[in-house]
């Protein structure tokens, strides 16, 4: 019996039809996945499913009944929830106050009951508290209840953005990209997860995921979608061989390959780009961090010279973002010392190091959603002295990602991931920066953008562009690097050259997904 039905399914942005004539049927405890390429239409069907957005045409059912045209409060209490393609958390919150907001549409006791502590509020507040802590520990964050969300690693955020989603005890569970970011070991922790929720909770999942792996080892059935239509459906080993699907989501670079859907031809050695003779660009030296009382990074040291592209690699929480963001200013490091070409940047502020010539791409794009593509290119800029030379960096920027020349005029929000992600490193690169740094610039990312997204890395190291690349995606960002060091709970454990790092079996066995 079908759980989730739409039937004609159409949503559109203006002149962009983003779901076209959608059928689809979701089956009663099922793990039911949605595939596709960025700007498919995936998240918008989620969204019209919640109702955050409302299908121009057609209909949506869940469990037999239309929710067309109801809102998103309306939506969850049937019996519907989701977590999101960029996690939502509260993060000023603890982890326990979040799971708690989650709880709140099965909450009886009104302000009354609130302000005078009447036995039925307590007693109430009593459960919920009860229930948070249950959550807590069936998502594996057991002692982790009155952490900030926002000091939590970025795997234990994922996992506490979905036990806030089982709090509000869906029958149906949206799942948008849950191991995005994810080390294999970390993604095959996920997609064990995800069968528990289906085996012991008996809820129905739909998943829209990129990585084939997770989508081919836990879905009953695979839709894909491409540009609003459905183009195949079946069974994981159905979808595997059909060709349309390998051409229109995976094309035929190393993702694919990666991915687990094109088979893998023998392996050409990386290019390389000599590093320029200007000796060294950045120096990080013995930085530690902290979140409060959490030691983040202890003692990182790495050093990156001019032209070179270097890559931090590692499991989530094991400090990566954690030492961008110390290098750009965004949390300053309680002892160590950072240098651009000599100069020390501890204790500048953020927008004086962009000054200098450190850009930060961060994770999850950020892009000012509500302004042009153009418009965020400008700001890019901002941070230079006078305008000269804008139109060229602007040439320059359109001729690494021609898609955005298309879409110059068209607001950010509405931009594909892929799309989203191309626009925020234009933006890095219109501040003409000295050393850029890269923060997972693969994530949520389809199999064929990926490839686009790191040829164009290629082409910013051909060019002599110094660069600093945290990903999740060790192999492909292995293949780009000259060097890479190794983070583990926030120390250097590893470092060599990129070639013997792809060798090195703990990094194969732990980072690179080969045993």
């Amino acid at each position: 019996m079908a759980i989730l039905t739409a039937r004609s399914a159409t949503k559109r942005f203006g002149g962009l039809v983003a779901v076209n004539q959608l059928d689809l049927d979701v089956e009663e405890h099922a793990i039911h996945s949605i595939i596709g390429p960025n700007g498919a239409g995936k998240t918008t069907f989620f969204n019209c499913v919640t109702g955050f957005s409302q299908p121009e045409e057609g209909q949506i059912f869940f469990q037999g009944k239309p929710i067309t045209g109801l809102t998103p409060d309306q939506v969850t209490q049937l019996g519907i929830s989701r977590t999101y393609q960029n996690i939502r958390l509260f993060g000023n919150m603890t982890a326990l106050e979040n799971i708690l907001v989650g709880e709140h549409p099965h909450l009886r006791s009104g302000w009354t009951g609130a302000v005078l502590r009447t036995p039925g509020t307590v007693r109430e507040e009593r459960v919920a508290h009860e229930e948070a802590l249950r959550l807590l520990r069936f998502v594996g964050l057991r002692g982790k209840g009155d952490f900030l969300a926002r000091n939590l690693p970025y795997g234990e955020q994922r996992r506490l953005e979905i036990a806030r989603a089982l709090a509000s005890r869906p029958t149906l569970l949206l799942l948008d990209e849950p191991t995005a970011g994810m080390n294999p070991a970390e993604t095959a922790e996920m997609m064990a997860f995800i069968r528990r929720l289906r085996d012991e909770l008996g809820i129905t999942i739909v998943l829209i995921e990129h990585q084939m792996r997770v989508v081919m080892g836990i879905s009953d059935v695979v839709t894909v979608l491409d540009y609003g239509e459905k183009i195949a459906e079946g069974t994981p080993q159905q979808v595997q061989n059909d060709q349309r699907v390998i051409e229109a989501y995976l094309g035929r670079g190393s993702a694919a390959e990666a991915a687990g859907l094109v088979t893998r031809q023998p392996e050409a050695g990386p290019q390389r780009v000599t590093p320029r003779a200007g000796g060294t660009m950045l120096e990080v030296e013995d930085i530690h961090a902290y979140y409060g009382h959490i030691h983040a990074l202890k003692g990182v040291s790495l050093t990156v010279g001019d032209g070179e592209v270097v890559t931090l690699i590692g499991a989530n929480g094991a400090g990566k973002s954690t030492t961008l963001n110390s290098i750009s200013g965004l949390i300053r490091p309680r002892q160590g010392r950072v240098r651009l070409a000599g100069e020390d940047l501890v204790g500048c502020p953020p927008h004086d190091i962009v000054a200098r010539g450190v850009v930060q791409v961060p994770e999850g794009r950020r892009v000012f959603s509500q302004l042009t593509v153009l418009e965020n290119l400008r700001i890019g800029a901002h941070a230079r002295r006078g305008a000269d030379g804008l139109n060229e960096d602007l040439r320059r920027v359109f001729a690494l990602f021609s898609r955005l020349e298309e879409r110059r005029d068209q607001v950010a929000g509405t931009l594909s991931g892929g799309e989203q992600q191309m626009l925020a490193i234009g933006r890095g690169l219109m501040a003409r920066p000295r050393v850029l740094l890269l923060d997972e610039p693969s994530m949520g990312l389809a199999p064929v953008l990926v490839d686009s997204i790191f040829q164009a890395i290629r082409e910013l190291h051909a060019g002599g562009t110094t660069i600093l690349l945290v990903e999740q995606n060790a192999r492909i960002a292995l293949q780009v690097a000259d060097r890479g060091y190794v983070l583990q709970t926030g120390q250097v454990v590893l470092s060599d050259s990129a070639e013997n790092l792809r060798q090195n079996e703990m990094v194969r066995k732990a980072y690179l997904g080969i045993t």
